[in-house]
């Protein structure tokens, strides 16, 4: 065994210290009373997770064993001494060294981890910032650019555009936002709200209604998700990344661009399960409100429903706006205090409707 060092060793039961040999092990002291180094004499072995040290003076007092109170002491510029606290010294390992030590499957399901930490905050953080800040009044200015854009290779229906727009305009839909109506020739069964007050409808879903209560529903549940801001908040949503980077570089018309963009996707924009009933209950209130009966809610998504094998294969209403079983009861409930109520015809919107069909 390699002595590196003699020290003065105190073992806690007499009062004076004895001279001891050292030796340091990756796991902890060796010691053996004496001046010499005796093969056969008794060593005391100490772990180094049950030491600690500290400095005294030109002294480094190294406590053995917390029960005993054993020490030794040996001066502070003695070689020993940096051996012991380098030893004795937590290792501070960095991250990044702990992360290459680390396989490639856990590295990429770290940095996964972090990606979709970092996307959740920002897609969480920027919608609700962009409702707090942006106004009604600027959310339909901005409205109409995404409309703009997205009717730029539409094939408007100019007549049926009219009519639906004199049908809408005979609902109470919203007292906030002016809820204008564009029909586009289209077989694909869709419709779907833009901030601010645009609501496209395809001449697909027209030709499946059944009646104008049908479309009193579907129209009070588009401009559901208007007045509720749930288009807005899905576009500043889908655009959160790129808003964000704007912003810390302070670029506005870069802001405007990536709003507009992604209005492209409210053709085929998923609303929250909580979102889609919200706006079924907000357009059977409107429903009630203009005297018509809110089960009409109800027969929309049943008609769509029933009627969707004979659909085009894309059927982009059902996809984005899925007419499920507990959407439906949520309408009949909806209905229940309603059901002994008088709902008269409207001879304005009948009129309408017959034209349109």
């Amino acid at each position: 065994m390699e002595v590196l060092n003699s020290v003065q060793y105190f073992d806690g039961l007499q009062a004076g210290p004895q001279s001891a040999l050292l030796h340091i092990s990756e796991a902890g002291f060796s010691l053996q009373v004496g001046p010499i180094w005796n093969a056969g004499a008794p060593v005391l072995y100490f772990p180094k997770v049950e030491c600690s040290y500290q400095k005294a003076d030109h002294q480094l007092i190294v406590f053995l064993n917390k029960k005993t109170g054993a020490y030794f002491t040996v001066d502070t510029h003695d070689p020993t001494a940096v051996a012991i606290i380098q030893l004795l010294q937590p290792v501070e390992k960095s991250f990044a060294t702990s992360l290459f030590k680390l396989n490639a499957f856990s590295l990429l399901l770290i940095v996964l981890l972090l990606f979709s930490g970092v996307y959740w905050g920002i897609a969480t953080v920027v919608p609700w910032a962009g409702l707090k800040i942006i106004k009604p009044e600027t959310e339909t200015e901005l409205g109409e650019k995404m409309h703009e854009a997205m009717m730029g290779d539409a094939s408007v229906d100019r007549r049926k555009t009219a009519l639906v727009q004199s049908f809408a305009n005979s609902l109470e839909l919203s007292k906030v936002y002016p809820i204008k109506i564009t029909v586009v020739k289209n077989q694909e069964v869709n419709a779907y709200a833009i901030p601010g007050g645009n609501i496209v409808v395809y001449t697909g879903i027209l030709r499946t209604m059944q009646s104008p209560d049908e479309l009193a529903a579907l129209l009070g549940h588009e401009a559901a998700h208007i007045t509720e801001r749930h288009s807005l908040r899905s576009v500043l949503r889908s655009a959160a990344t790129g808003l964000m980077i704007s912003v810390i570089f302070n670029d506005v018309s870069g802001i405007l661009s990536i709003l507009v963009e992604n209005a492209e996707g409210l053709r085929s924009m998923q609303f929250s399960r909580s979102m889609e009933e919200n706006a079924d209950e907000v357009g059977m209130k409107v429903l009630v409100k203009n005297k018509i009966n809110p089960l009409a809610m109800k027969q929309l998504m049943q008609t769509l429903k029933e009627n969707a094998p004979e659909m085009p294969s894309v059927l982009s209403f059902m996809s984005t706006h899925p007419a499920t079983d507990d959407r439906i009861k949520h309408a009949e409930t909806f209905a229940i205090p309603y059901k002994n109520s008088s709902f008269a015809a409207n001879p304005l919107r009948d009129s309408i409707w017959r034209e349109l069909k």
